[in-house]
């Protein structure tokens, strides 16, 4: 598992969190037997619901049916962890010239650092569901299109306005 460095994420305490922190808080929350209840399982659209937040970290459930994904984005300088509830995932990662794939199934996930840029997919046949994480909260994503060149930045989107 190719996880940040602490360095890159600081040192952990109440607004910092490790890389191992982050995998073992979405593992807490992606036991909570009564997570498919909390989304449409048939809606055919992928989904989220923020599942709980603080000014240092969020946690959202996504649902994944079928055949949907995310595009290629990072999280600006969010680091992050994700981890499969049910189904099977496949993460895609870019670096240079090399690319990355990673099936996860239910119970494996991976952290990662700020400006992580991947494509995450659900390859089964059924609807998946999944818990991420960001620190500090996710208020940005940058979109890339995939050229002949390699991945292009086509737009930032900003993310977790509140009212």
């Amino acid at each position: 598992m190719n996880l940040a460095s602490p360095a890159t994420l600081g040192s952990p305490g109440i607004d910092r969190f490790s890389p191992a922190q982050l995998l073992r808080t979405a593992r807490l929350f992606a036991s909570d037997p009564e997570l498919p209840d909390l989304v449409d399982r048939q809606s055919g659209e992928r989904h989220w619901v923020e599942l709980d937040s603080s000014p240092y970290l969020q946690i959202w459930l996504h649902s994944w049916p079928a055949g949907t994904h995310t595009g290629w984005h990072d999280h600006g300088e969010s680091a992050g962890a994700f981890l499969t509830v049910s189904g099977t995932l496949l993460e895609q990662t870019a670096q240079s010239d090399r690319r990355t794939d990673r099936t996860l199934i239910a119970g494996e996930g991976r952290s990662f650092g700020p400006n992580h840029v991947h494509h995450v997919a659900n390859v089964g046949v059924e609807t998946a569901l999944s818990v991420h994480l960001y620190t500090p909260r996710l208020t940005t994503m940058t979109r890339y299109a995939v050229t002949p060149a390699g991945l292009q930045p086509k737009g930032v989107d900003q993310v977790g306005a509140r009212s």
